[in-house]
């Protein structure tokens, strides 16, 4: 990630991993109540992780992905603390809010996304979401509207991360496909994937761990160009104590200094 991770950032990526772990197995061996409160934990510990590993003041980048991954952790969260009847609907707006986040997070970037470099690496992503709507939307009823506009958000995130680079761009789709196959088994009655909280969980967490490890890389590379710009910048500024920096003319002992 261009610099290496703090003690604190390395210590909340070895519990994040311990908790991912943890909570992969109790999806594969049916244990409800531990996966239940060990995903309760995963995008906090991957908040952690973010915020060590940077410094104040933190970019907008790093701000609105931290933003992004508590409204993940709160869709997470409260489907588990609400009536059963609004347990998805709970959960598919506060994913939504974090999708929004990710795109305020990554427009910026949007120039060297695929939507400027590569306009027809946008076409996979369209074709995903028209398939994913075209199977879900015989049997979304009502859910039809919120349904299509978590789709757009959440795909607009995938395109958008393009710009963060490559390991972003993989991010964005692994995180599309969790959510594609959330969709799939809430409104294709056909569809059973073996495994399906496993994999869902699985593509989640893969997703959002390359995110963030594309926003740490990003910031540091953001915070490098910044210090090697001031570090020239003072080379062109008078030394201390009256001397004339390197490659400069001395202008007399009564030259101003800033």
């Amino acid at each position: 990630m261009g610099r290496p991770l703090s003690t604190a950032a390395r210590i909340w990526a070895a519990v994040a991993v311990v908790l991912l772990l943890v909570h992969l197995t109790a999806e594969a061996t049916g244990a409800q109540d531990l996966s239940t409160v060990s995903q309760w934990t995963l995008m906090p510990a991957l908040a952690a992780v973010v915020l060590t590993a940077t410094r104040r003041p933190r970019s907008r980048l790093v701000t609105w992905v931290v933003v992004a991954l508590g409204f993940s952790w709160l869709g997470d969260l409260m489907p588990s603390l609400v009536a059963d009847d609004l347990s998805f609907l709970v959960m598919v707006g506060f994913f939504l809010l974090a999708q929004v986040a990710y795109v305020v997070a990554f427009a910026p970037s949007v120039r060297t996304s695929v939507v400027h470099r590569r306009r027809l690496l946008v076409l996979p992503y369209l074709a995903a979401l028209g398939t994913l709507v075209a199977l879900c939307a015989p049997h979304a009823g009502s859910l039809l509207v919120p349904v299509c506009v978590y789709g757009v958000t959440l795909t607009a995130m995938a395109v958008l991360a393009t710009g963060l680079g490559r390991v972003a761009a993989a991010g964005g789709a692994i995180f599309l496909v969790s959510d594609a196959l959330i969709a799939l088994e809430a409104f294709v009655p056909s569809w059973d994937l073996a495994g399906q909280g496993f994999w869902v969980m699985l593509t989640y967490t893969v997703g959002q761990g390359l995110l963030a490890a594309a926003v740490l890389s990003r910031d540091a590379a953001e915070r490098r160009a910044a210090e090697q710009q001031l570090a020239r910048g003072d080379v062109q500024k008078p030394a201390t104590g009256g001397h004339a920096a390197v490659g400069e003319r001395p202008v007399g002992p009564t030259a101003p200094r800033r």
